[in-house]
């Protein structure tokens, strides 16, 4: 987790001074109530689990307080197959929470969003990452990367993309390449790409074959040439962004 810290202070400088990491006695708290938590969810507690500082990612309260206050007012929370993981602060309500019956990799697991509410189904969660991990490095990159670009577009794959070969991720990802962007680990599912004048951020849904991406870049000749070539290569319209 050190090194999304690192990621995050080139563009945010001084972030490292201002999250707070939640003591081992709350992290042994939430464990208590809330059953094993995967190794990447222990490791972002331990370095920014009190307070992310000012950054907001997502519109979302990560902070251990918050969370333990919940797991004790609500106990059928406790040791559930949802590890709830933020509070969304935004106007809709879905918090954030790890599925354990989606684990990825040895210690992760996939990120979705429900209503915290009793009894509420399992079908009625909105997977959004496969992991914690990933999430976060999609967010950061979206929330504090992109907005340093003056131009930028959006691109998004049909709902249902059918067989269409056309709309296929890879073809984003093989056309970021051949125009000089390099991949930015740890992002697998998703992909951020970063080429110094410009930056692609791509985002593919955990369970579906539907995908959108980004665009942004420094000189508006060059986007629009960017986009005419993802356009022509990937069948969809770039909106733009204002």
């Amino acid at each position: 987790m050190r090194a999304l810290v690192e990621f995050i202070e080139q563009y945010r400088p001084g972030f490292i001074k201002e999250i707070v990491p939640a003591g081992e006695p709350e992290i042994a708290v939430l464990e208590e109530l809330a059953g094993p938590l995967p190794g990447t969810y222990r490791r972002f507690l331990r370095t920014m689990g009190e307070s992310m500082g000012d950054l907001e990612l997502a519109e979302a309260n990560f902070s251990i307080s918050g969370k333990i206050g919940a797991y004790i007012a609500m106990d059928w929370l406790q040791h559930g197959r949802y590890i709830r993981v933020a509070q969304d602060q935004g106007p809709d309500g879905w918090d954030y929470f790890l599925d354990r019956s989606s684990p990825h990799g040895a210690e992760d697991c996939m990120l979705v969003r429900r209503l915290l509410s009793k009894n509420y189904p399992p079908e009625g969660s909105h997977p959004k990452h496969v992991g914690l991990e990933e999430f976060l490095y999609y967010e950061a990159f979206k929330a504090l990367r992109l907005p340093l670009l003056p131009y930028r577009r959006n691109f998004s794959s049909p709902e249902d993309p059918g067989a269409d070969g056309r709309y296929r991720s890879d073809i984003v990802s093989a056309l970021a390449e051949e125009k000089g962007f390099k991949r930015i680990p740890p992002a697998e599912h998703c992909a951020l790409y970063e080429r110094g004048d410009a930056g692609l951020l791509l985002y593919r849904h955990p369970t579906k074959p539907t995908f959108s991406f980004s665009l942004g870049c420094e000189d508006p000749a060059e986007m629009e040439r960017l986009v005419r070539e993802f356009e022509a290569r990937t069948g969809l319209k770039g909106v733009v962004v204002k």
